[in-house]
């Protein structure tokens, strides 16, 4: 029986070691808004978003296409955004900070962004009314390339093999984190919305995660929205660029997954 305890607790104990040290920290290098993290590169829109999360070599990326907005007016008709500008405010090894903004006739998305050397990246959007306007829906949109999506932690997901559908809403917040990690045994990515992002909590904001089209998308949306000149709301999330190791088991994509949300409660209370 003690070998056997000692059997697992080695076990274990392999299985973090190898996650930390795929989360340590790596020198950044940005060049034509890709960031390199040691392993994995991270590639930034015109509008500050990520549009595209790729392995060391290029060979497998996460996306199927840009994280982005849909601002709904009327259910067929959208806010049509012009990027503006896209600056990179501070950049060191250790982290890099970037700002973009954009405008519609009636609203205006400032994007700010940090990613640090150990792959985790925070965003802080601001949506500013510049006139008085009734929107019937807000979406944000993250795309996953199917093929690279297999595995699901998070969400109060019982096993990790990704469900057909996964729903979470507003009024689940103090029983179900909005924190969730997909990918496969290559590539991922952990995402977490802070309670700062008023927009949903304001608006029971709710996700959804399933097929739809060529993707399998994560939906995270909220309905009704009515805003005064000026009027701002918030969207804050944070992320994390990871591999995952080779092991298929559930023990693994588990203790990983705590693994990551320890290093963002870390970060965030930086």
């Amino acid at each position: 029986m003690n070998r056997l305890i000692l059997a697992v607790a080695l076990s274990l104990f392999s299985i973090v070691s190898s996650a930390q040290t795929k989360t340590s920290n790596k020198v950044l290098k940005l060049q034509d808004k890709i960031i390199s993290t040691g392993d994995k590169k991270f590639e930034i829109n015109a509008d500050g978003f990520p549009k595209q999360i790729y392995n060391e070599d290029l060979s497998q990326h996460l996306l199927y296409e840009p994280m982005h907005f849909h601002f709904y007016s009327l259910p067929k008709s959208q806010e049509k955004f012009i990027s503006n500008e896209f600056k990179v405010l501070t950049e060191t090894v250790d982290s890099i900070v970037w700002i973009a903004t954009s405008a519609s006739a009636n609203l205006k998305l400032t994007v700010k962004g940090k990613v640090f050397s150990n792959g985790l990246v925070e965003y802080r959007v601001k949506m500013a009314a510049l006139k008085s306007i009734a929107l019937s829906a807000i979406n944000f949109h993250i795309p996953f390339e199917k093929s690279g999506s297999k595995y699901l932690a998070g969400l109060a997901q019982k096993t990790y093999e990704r469900p057909d559908t996964v729903k979470w809403a507003q009024s689940d917040w103090k029983k179900i984190k909005p924190a969730f990690w997909i990918g496969d045994q290559s590539l991922g990515l952990y995402f977490r919305i802070k309670e700062s992002s008023n927009w949903l909590k304001n608006y029971n904001g709710a996700m959804q995660i399933n097929i739809k089209g060529s993707s399998m998308l994560t939906d995270i949306y909220a309905s009704k929205i009515t805003l005064n000149e000026a009027d701002e709301l918030n969207f804050d999330f944070n992320l994390i660029l990871t591999p995952q190791p080779s092991e298929k088991n559930q023990l693994n994509f588990g203790r990983q997954f705590k693994l990551y949300e320890r290093l963002d409660k870390n970060i965030s209370k930086k």
